[in-house]
């Protein structure tokens, strides 16, 4: 299979003038299937940028815009990008085939949440999230809905949350064995403590670091990592006073 494989790499079937435009796609989606199945993820990105996904976007394009977006899930999945699969199940979740099916377009709106509450906050994923969070669809989700609002808050979130299980039970969770479902479990407690510390960022402009562990329920170091994580990436701005434990929230004006 790895010979065959190699064999259809090679081939630049993008640039076959004499192929339709469906022909082209159905060849370079088999090209991703052979490199993910050798687990050949480098190759696998390269040959998936070859798939425009405007022309996914048009008529009798569904079928082969699922199988893309599944193929990239598994690439992603393997990168452990969590906002990246939250868009490829999103792309899955709006195609009209998936839509109308009851039981996909549920499995796939709601991996798309879980990987959203997962992604690292930015902008682009509190947008993301807004928009979801209007979706009409997500009220026959009531448990993957009240995860999206807790997240959407600017309150303290609790943890576990009261419906973790369910939320880390989805099959996309368990899919990539069990040390990636680990993966998924700490990075789930630790975008929750990273959202408790903005939260506290936005009504303290100081507090004793004890105290913040009180209220975040953490032990004192692992709420020091946090922080500093949280400031080397840009997405707090916080200063520690070790000597005499004090969280600084607010820079000191002029």
């Amino acid at each position: 299979m790895a010979a065959a494989a190699d064999v259809l790499q090679e081939v630049h079937v993008e640039t076959y003038g004499s192929l339709s435009k469906k022909e082209k796609i159905e060849f370079i989606l088999e090209q991703m299937r052979l490199t993910l199945a050798k687990k050949d993820y480098v190759r696998a990105a390269i040959v998936a940028g070859k798939v425009s996904r405007k022309h996914l976007q048009e008529d009798n394009m569904e079928e082969y815009k699922v199988k893309y977006f599944t193929l990239m899930a598994e690439l992603h999945r393997h990168e452990k990008d969590a906002f990246l699969l939250a868009k490829d199940y999103h792309s899955i979740y709006s195609t009209p085939i998936i839509l109308n099916a009851d039981e996909k377009w549920k499995e796939a709106l709601q991996t798309t949440v879980v990987y959203l509450a997962l992604s690292p906050y930015s902008s682009e994923q509190q947008d993301m999230m807004n928009r979801v969070h209007e979706d009409s669809n997500l009220e026959k989700l009531p448990s993957f809905q009240s995860t999206i609002k807790l997240m959407l808050k600017k309150e303290i979130i609790s943890y576990p949350m009261a419906n973790q299980a369910e939320l880390e039970g989805i099959p996309a969770i368990l899919e990539g064995g069990q040390d990636l479902a680990q993966f998924w479990h700490e990075s789930f407690r630790r975008r929750i403590i990273q959202h408790n510390v903005r939260v506290a960022s936005l009504y303290y402009r100081r507090i004793h670091g004890a105290r913040l562990a009180q209220l975040l329920g953490l032990e004192p170091g692992r709420l020091e990592r946090e922080i500093s994580s949280m400031v080397s990436e840009g997405s707090v701005y916080a200063k520690i006073n070790r000597p005499r434990d004090i969280v600084r929230f607010a820079e000191p004006k002029t």
